[in-house]
């Protein structure tokens, strides 16, 4: 009887808590622990960019770029050639955003250190970062994913 009234009780707290029941919801969460992970070891980043090793190069960050077109919340979006100083760091979009207005690919754009939400660059043929990437991996174009997924072996910060 016990564990009859137990089963339930667990059952009925897994039917509660909808994790099962919404993949886009699990997927949102799992992005969001890998940017969390990427925040924490943004020091290694920059430690990096700053003084980068002979085989270390393209160095580029993802940041969360305000939307443009009159809709709330922002656009992640990857910006190469970064520069940084105390009080700015600038870098040009990777691609050509949905919802930035009328910023292109190169574009140049200035973010604050709070909108970085992932990092990256090459150590040899290894990409080191794309925290958030990995995640995203088994839902990239499968040609995409395959290429990518020897690059991206081994921990994100190659230690």
């Amino acid at each position: 009887m016990i564990r009859a009234l137990l089963l339930c009780c667990f059952l009925a707290l897994a039917a509660c808590s909808g994790e099962g029941d919404d993949p886009d919801a699990q997927y949102r969460k799992d992005l969001a622990a890998a940017s969390d992970r990427a925040k924490a070891k943004l020091s290694f980043f920059w430690e990096h960019f700053e003084a980068p090793e002979v085989d270390e190069y393209d160095f580029s960050l993802k940041a969360a770029l305000p939307r443009r077109d009159g809709q709330p919340g922002a656009e992640d979006a990857w910006l190469e050639n970064i520069a940084r100083s105390d009080d700015r760091i600038v870098g040009e979009l990777t691609v050509n955003p949905r919802y930035l207005g009328e910023l292109r690919e190169g574009a140049i754009v200035e973010i604050q250190p709070t909108q970085i939400i992932d990092w990256a660059f090459m150590r040899g043929d290894a990409l080191l970062g794309h925290y958030t990437t990995r995640v995203m991996l088994p839902r990239l174009d499968p040609q995409q994913a395959e290429w990518l997924r020897p690059m991206l072996a081994g921990t994100p910060d190659g230690t």
